[in-house]
This record gives C-alpha cells, sequence and structure tokens, in this order.
C-alpha cells in the first residue's frame, strides 16, 4: 500500500468523524430550539424531557470530539509540531487535500458558532424568565405584605416581610 492510499485512509476516517460531529451538533441545535419553544410555553415536563435529551446528545458530542482529537493528534504523528495540533495543520501532511481540510474547518467552525449562538439565546431566555419569577413573587408579597400587619413575639410591628425573610436575621 503506497502512502497517498495510507494518507487516504487516515482522512476518510478523519471525513467520517468530522460528519458525526456536524450531525451531533445539528441535533443539539435541534433540541436547543425546542427546548426554547419549552419555556416560552411554561412547560416544565417538556423542557425536564428535552434537557434528558440534550445531556444524552451532548454527551455523544463530546464522544465524537474526543475522536477527532485523538485521530487529528493521529494524523499529525511525525509532523514535528510541539504544540496542540490544528486542523489546519493537515494541509502540511495532506497538501493534495486541502479543499476537503478546509471545508471540515469550516464546517467544524459554523458548528461551534451556532452551537454557542443557540446556547447564548436559551441561557438569555432562561434568566429572563428567572427575573421575570423574581418580579413576580415580589409583587405578589408585596401586595400580601401592603394589606396585612406583622407583629414579633414581643407585640412590635414587624418590618419582615413574609417570603422575604428566609435569610434574614432578626
Amino acid at each position: 500500500m503506497n502512502t497517498q492510499a495510507i494518507g487516504t485512509n487516515q482522512l476518510r476516517d478523519m471525513d467520517n468523524i468530522v460528519l458525526d460531529l456536524h450531525e451531533t451538533s445539528e441535533q443539539l441545535i435541534y433540541v436547543m430550539e425546542e427546548q426554547i419553544q419549552a419555556i416560552i410555553s411554561s412547560s416544565p415536563e417538556k423542557i425536564e424531557e428535552l434537557t434528558e435529551k440534550q445531556t444524552t446528545i451532548h454527551s455523544e458530542y463530546k464522544k465524537h470530539e474526543r475522536a477527532f482529537i485523538v485521530e487529528l493528534e493521529r494524523n499529525m504523528e511525525g509532523v514535528g509540531n510541539s504544540n496542540l495540533p490544528k486542523l489546519g495543520d493537515l494541509v502540511v501532511k495532506f497538501p493534495q487535500e486541502e479543499k476537503k481540510i478546509n471545508r471540515w474547518k469550516a464546517t467544524l467552525s459554523q458548528n461551534a458558532r451556532n452551537l454557542q449562538r443557540k446556547n447564548k439565546q436559551l441561557v438569555d431566555l432562561l434568566e429572563f424568565a428567572l427575573n421575570r419569577n423574581t418580579r413576580l413573587m415580589h409583587s405578589f408579597y408585596t401586595l400580601f405584605n401592603n394589606k396585612n400587619s406583622h407583629y414579633s413575639p414581643t407585640g412590635q410591628k414587624s418590618h419582615i416581610a413574609s417570603g422575604v425573610a428566609v435569610n434574614q436575621e432578626v
């Protein structure tokens, strides 16, 4: 077997791993979009179900990511690069496959950007929901406190509001 065929086989393995990473990231993005819709529709059961699904897919993504790193390191053996190998470094070893390697790099970069963007949307939405719930609960307790007087055991009017005094010291 000549070195050209060996390189092609090695890159075929890498191509399969990049495809797995791409498909898994697409699944993650889809689940995150569903999570956003579940949060908007206030469906706790659906949110829980989708979170478990996201955790499973994320675990699979990490497995593919690790396989990618191992394969990249294996393909870069003997190049003499003391730093961590980068996908672009494969062009040095396989210059005839530059287009394919650049396509992988572009695909993986776009997937990473899409995952970051979708994750930011999800976190922002959760923070918004948390703030809205906090304000709503504060409003409820404020209305309740305005209609009711609270007294301490000594008979003095208490300034601690119900529901808000959980971690306050008297």
